[in-house]
C-alpha cells in the first residue's frame, strides 16, 4: 500500500490492513487490560477485543473486492464477539461494512464515510450510551477525519489525521468520565481502538512498531469455546457464495442436518456451523447453491481430546442440554458460571445453561447455538452479568426465534426471574414477572483484587479482599472478615428474610458453614443458607430475598 498517494486500493489490501491492526492489538492485549478501572477479575477489555478480532479474520478468504472483504470481517466479528467491548468492536467493524458495500475498491473519500457509518451503527446497539468510552473515540475519529479531509488527501496523511484524532479522543475520556479521573487512566476500550488504527498506518507506512508491553499469551479461540463435553461427530463449517441463494431454506434444510446448526448470511453469502454424523450430506446439499470455501470439518471427540491434554485454561462453553420433559412454549437460556449454579438453574427448568460469567464471556456464537438448540419458537436469555447483556442481545438479530433478553446482571438475579417464571402464563407476563422479581435481590461478590486501583474512593491494593454490592465496589482490605461484615451491613439484611451463600470452586464447604453461622450469629433474625455454586474466582456470592 502507498501511503504517499490517494489511488484506490482492493480487497487484498484491505485484508492486509486488518491483519496487520489484529496482529499489532494480540501483541498489546495486556496494554489494554492494564488500564481497565475495576480490579475485580472480569473478561478484560483488550482480551474480549482480541478474541473478537480473531474470530473476526478465521475464515476470511482473500478477494480482490473490498467491499466483500469488509463484509466478511464484520460477520466473523459478529458471531465471536465477547463482552461488551467486543459487540461494540463488531458493530464498527458493521459499519465500515456498510459504508465499503458495494466497492471493489475504497478510496480515501470512501474510508471517511465509512467511519461515518462506523460511529453510528456502534452507537446504535448501545442502548444508553455512555460518553467517555470507546463509542466516544469512534465518533470523535470520524469527526476528526470528516474535518480534515480534502479531496486529494493521501492514504498516509488521512491514516495520520485518524491516528492523532483516535488519541485525542482517549486521552479526553478522564474529562468525560469521573472514574477513570478518579483512577487516573484513559479509556481502555478506546485505547484499544487506538491500537488498531496504530496498526493499520504502520502498516500503510510499511514500519514495523515497537511494542507497548510484553507480548500476552495467545487468546486463539479455543474449541470448547463453542463445544460442550456432550458433543460428538463432526463439528462442520463452511461458507456458500452465490448470486440467489434460497437463505430460508437454506437454513431449515441444514437445521433437519444436525445439531447447533448456526446460519448466517444472505442471497450471497452463508457462513454455516453444524454438529452432524454425516457431514458429506450438508456439503452436498450446500454445493447447489454457489461455491464452497472455508471449509473445515473437525472431529470433535479427537480435538476434545487433544486440546484438554495440552491446556488447562477456563473458557465460555455453549452447553445446551435436553430440554426438560415437560416441553412448553417458552424456553430458557441462562448464562451461569460453576457446575454448582448450572445444577441449580437446570433443576429450575432452564433448557440450556451456557457455562460464562467473569472471565468467560461467552460469543454471540455461543447464545445463537443455545437458542437453536431449543425446541421452542420462543426463548428468554438470561445473561446474569453485565458484560453479557449486550451479546445477548445481539445475539436476538440473529435468529427467527422470538427472543427476549433479561438484563439480569448477577446470578442470583436469574435466579429470582427463574422462581417468578410460571409456566401457567404466557411470555409477556412472564417476562413482566421476572422482571419485577429482578429488583427484589441484592447481590453480594467477595473476591480478591487483581490490581491495584482506586474506585469510589476507594484505594484497592493488589491481593485485597473487595466486596461488591449489585456490581458496585464498596469494600476493600486485608482482612476478608471485615470485607464480608461491612458488605453485609451495607446490603441491609434487616428489610430480608433469607440470605443464601454460594461458595466458589475455591472454598470448602466447611468454611462456607462457617461463615453461615458468623453471619446467622450477627443477624439471628435472617434464615441462612448454603449452596454450592462452584463459581471461579469469587469466593462467595450472597443472595439476599
Amino acid at each position: 500500500m502507498d501511503s504517499a498517494t490517494n489511488q484506490p486500493i482492493d480487497g487484498r489490501t484491505l485484508l492486509n490492513a486488518f491483519q496487520a491492526a489484529a496482529t499489532w492489538f494480540a501483541s498489546n492485549v495486556q496494554h489494554v487490560n492494564a488500564l481497565n478501572v475495576f480490579p475485580v477479575p472480569d473478561g478484560d477489555t483488550g482480551t474480549n477485543m482480541n478474541l473478537t478480532l480473531q474470530a473476526a479474520l478465521k475464515d476470511v478468504q482473500p478477494d480482490g473486492n473490498a467491499g466483500v472483504v469488509a463484509e466478511r470481517v464484520y460477520r466473523g466479528a459478529l458471531m465471536g464477539a465477547r463482552g461488551n467491548s467486543g459487540v461494540i468492536l463488531s458493530q464498527i467493524l458493521r459499519g465500515l461494512a456498510h459504508g465499503m458495500a458495494g466497492q471493489a475498491t475504497i478510496t480515501p473519500t470512501t474510508l471517511v464515510n465509512a467511519l461515518e457509518q462506523a460511529a453510528q451503527t456502534a452507537y446504535k446497539a448501545v442502548i444508553k450510551p455512555v460518553e467517555g468510552t470507546m463509542l466516544t473515540v469512534i465518533r470523535e475519529t470520524s469527526e476528526t477525519a470528516r474535518a480534515a479531509f480534502h479531496a486529494d488527501m493521501s492514504w498516509g496523511d488521512l491514516l495520520s489525521v485518524v491516528l492523532q484524532g483516535a488519541r485525542d479522543s482517549v486521552d479526553r475520556t478522564p474529562t468525560l468520565m469521573k472514574l477513570l479521573r478518579d483512577a487516573g487512566v484513559v479509556d481502555s476500550g478506546g485505547e484499544g481502538l487506538f491500537v488498531l488504527f496504530e496498526g493499520v498506518t504502520a502498516y500503510a507506512r510499511g514500519e514495523v512498531l515497537e511494542q507497548k508491553a510484553s507480548p500476552s499469551d495467545t487468546f486463539a479461540m479455543a474449541f470448547d469455546d463453542v463445544h460442550s463435553d456432550d458433543d460428538f461427530g463432526y463439528c462442520t463449517n463452511f461458507m456458500i457464495e452465490g448470486s440467489a441463494i434460497p437463505y430460508e431454506q437454506v437454513r431449515t434444510t441444514l437445521a433437519d442436518m444436525g445439531t447447533s446448526v448456526v446460519a448466517v448470511g444472505d442471497e450471497t453469502l452463508v457462513k454455516v456451523h453444524l454438529h452432524t454424523l454425516r457431514p458429506g450430506d450438508a456439503l452436498n446439499y450446500a454445493v447447489q447453491w454457489g461455491s464452497l470455501s472455508a471449509i473445515e470439518i473437525t472431529n470433535m471427540d479427537n480435538q476434545r481430546r487433544d486440546l484438554h491434554a495440552a491446556s488447562g485454561q477456563a473458557t465460555a462453553v455453549a452447553e445446551p442440554e435436553p430440554p426438560t420433559t415437560e416441553v412448553t412454549d417458552v424456553g430458557v437460556v441462562a448464562v451461569v458460571p460453576g457446575d454448582g449454579f448450572r445444577r441449580i438453574f437446570r433443576s429450575l427448568n432452564v433448557g440450556a445453561v451456557v457455562t460464562g460469567g467473569q472471565t468467560m464471556n461467552p460469543s454471540i456464537q455461543d447464545l445463537v447455538e443455545a437458542v437453536q438448540a431449543l425446541p421452542q419458537d420462543t426463548v428468554v436469555i438470561l445473561p446474569n452479568n453485565s458484560n453479557v447483556i449486550l451479546a445477548a442481545q445481539q445475539a436476538a438479530q440473529l435468529t427467527q426465534k422470538r427472543l427476549y433478553v433479561l438484563p439480569t446482571k448477577t446470578v442470583p438475579q436469574g435466579m429470582a426471574a427463574m422462581f417468578a417464571f410460571n409456566y401457567a402464563l404466557d411470555v409477556e407476563a412472564n417476562v413482566e414477572a421476572m422482571q419485577r422479581a429482578i429488583s427484589s435481590v441484592t447481590t453480594a461478590e467477595i473476591t480478591t483484587a487483581v490490581r491495584d486501583a482506586n474506585v469510589n474512593g476507594i484505594d484497592v491494593r493488589d491481593g485485597q479482599t473487595i466486596g461488591l454490592l449489585d456490581g458496585t465496589l464498596v469494600e476493600s482490605a486485608d482482612d476478608p472478615t471485615a470485607v464480608i461484615d461491612q458488605v453485609l451491613e451495607r446490603m441491609e439484611l434487616d428489610a430480608h428474610e433469607i440470605i443464601t451463600i454460594y461458595y466458589g470452586e475455591q472454598c470448602s464447604e466447611d468454611q462456607a458453614q462457617t461463615l453461615a453461622e458468623h453471619i446467622a450469629t450477627l443477624y439471628p433474625e435472617i434464615d441462612v443458607e448454603v449452596q454450592s455454586g462452584g463459581q471461579p474466582f469469587y469466593d462467595y456470592i450472597l443472595s439476599a430475598e
